[in-house]
């Protein structure tokens, strides 16, 4: 009887041991993200932390080499985990960072897609000690946006005669990632000049992954000269400068209490950018009052004349 024992033993312990076998699960890698959702930013890193622990089902005495590969990612996002390799033993916890980072900036905020994350586990060992139940593990990343505007203007220096409209084209260029409303207002209104601002407030899209130009829209600054209320000479340059702020429409989240909220704050280039540009006008010229209805006058005397002359 004992001698039928020994040789069970020793067969049981044989087919253990073989290189072949390892079909036996005999344990399992179990992995835990720190959150499901993350957001990244522009020039930003942000990381989960990922608990490994390699759990055996029945009894486990020899350590465990873990690999953690990204099987799964978008290409505008860069992950890498650290460690990437590394051993453990049974019921110790491991924790990896998984940094996230964009590839690229063309990327419309709002934008969110799934990375998976496999960890495979064997057992340092012979045989069936290889086979480990793996784990898989998935989670979202969103791009927060990021807001720059500019003003382009090509003629920002212009010349008139007094009591005369004189237009200022501008153009508001989106360089930023999300849909940005636009508010301009005059920052030094122009001394005795009249000025209207068209449209004053607008909205932009924003540049679309593969797109070669920004997205811009146009306004006119219309300033009307001075004149005064007497024959009077004129020549004076005048410096006004207009205000172009910008409010991303795309919300930005950031950690909150272990979580991810939308930002109630406005922070310069994240959700909210100003900037200002500067322009010159030249008033230069006499100012006759009624001078115009004498040239009127004075056609309709000649056109009078043409015709009496014919007759």
């Amino acid at each position: 009887m004992i001698r039928k024992s020994c040789i069970m033993l020793t067969l049981v312990g044989f087919l253990l041991l073989l290189q072949g076998v390892n079909a036996i699960s005999w344990g399992i890698i179990d992995a835990t993200p720190s959150t499901t959702i993350a957001y990244v930013e522009r020039y930003g890193q942000e990381e989960i932390m990922l608990s490994v622990t390699y759990k055996p089902y029945l009894i486990g005495y020899m350590p465990v080499y873990v690999e953690v590969n990204v099987v799964g990612a978008p290409d505008w996002l860069t992950v890498v985990p650290s460690p990437q390799t590394f051993v453990i033993k049974p019921n110790e916890v491991k924790d990896v960072r998984i940094l996230l980072k964009p590839s690229r900036q063309d990327i419309v905020a709002g934008t969110a897609s799934t990375v998976e994350i496999d960890v495979a586990g064997k057992i340092v060992g012979a045989g069936m000690f290889r086979q480990v139940d793996r784990a898989k593990i998935s989670f979202s990343v969103g791009y927060n946006p990021f807001t720059i505007i500019s003003i382009r203007s090509p003629m920002p220096i212009e010349r008139t005669s007094p009591d005369k409209e004189l237009p200022f084209t501008i153009d508001i260029v989106n360089y930023g990632n999300s849909r940005v409303i636009v508010d301009l207002t005059p920052v030094e209104s122009p001394k005795e000049w009249k000025y209207v601002i068209s449209p004053s407030q607008v909205m932009i899209e924003p540049k679309q992954p593969g797109e070669d130009t920004y997205p811009y829209q146009q306004v006119t600054v219309t300033l009307t000269s001075p004149h005064g209320t007497v024959i009077s000479y004129h020549n004076r340059w005048e410096d006004f400068s207009i205000q172009a702020r910008a409010k991303a429409d795309a919300p930005y989240y950031v950690k909150q209490a272990g979580g991810w909220a939308p930002s109630m704050e406005e922070r310069e280039l994240v959700n909210v950018h100003t900037v200002t540009a500067y322009f010159l006008a030249k008033n230069k010229g006499f100012y006759v009052p009624g001078f115009d209805a004498v040239f009127m006058l004075l056609a309709i005397a000649i056109v009078i004349g043409l015709i009496k002359k014919k007759k």
